[in-house]
């Protein structure tokens, strides 16, 4: 289970998660920035999980220290279309439709049955 199982949480959880021996890949839960970067690599936590207001363009910096971003939060077109543009790795949505159209990957033939 700790291959498919994330475990997002402030850094006291992640650290007692690591010590109890979990495996599982760690989100830090914290607004994106310098210092919470620097938190996730000296406890070599798997990435964020923070509101999409809460990227301040930091994206591309955690992912240069080998951070994956986990985006939450966005529920509308423009949202998911600013959470796209960020280039976050995971985005947790309320409106799955927008991405789809968004990637081109809407089945626009659908019908419900």
């Amino acid at each position: 289970m700790s291959n498919n199982v994330f475990i997002e949480g402030d850094i006291d959880l992640l650290i007692k998660a690591q010590k109890l021996g979990l495996t599982n890949k760690l989100f830090l839960f914290s607004a994106l920035n310098e210092s919470s970067i620097n938190d996730a690599c000296n406890n070599h936590f798997f990435g964020f999980s923070t509101s999409i207001d809460d990227l301040n363009n930091n994206v591309s910096l955690a992912h240069q220290n080998g951070l994956y971003v986990m985006a939450w939060s966005p529920n509308n077109f423009s949202q998911n279309e600013i959470a796209l543009d960020n280039k976050v790795d995971i985005i947790q949505t309320d409106d799955p439709i927008s991405i789809l159209k968004l990637l081109n990957r809407y089945n626009y033939e659908y019908t419900n049955p």
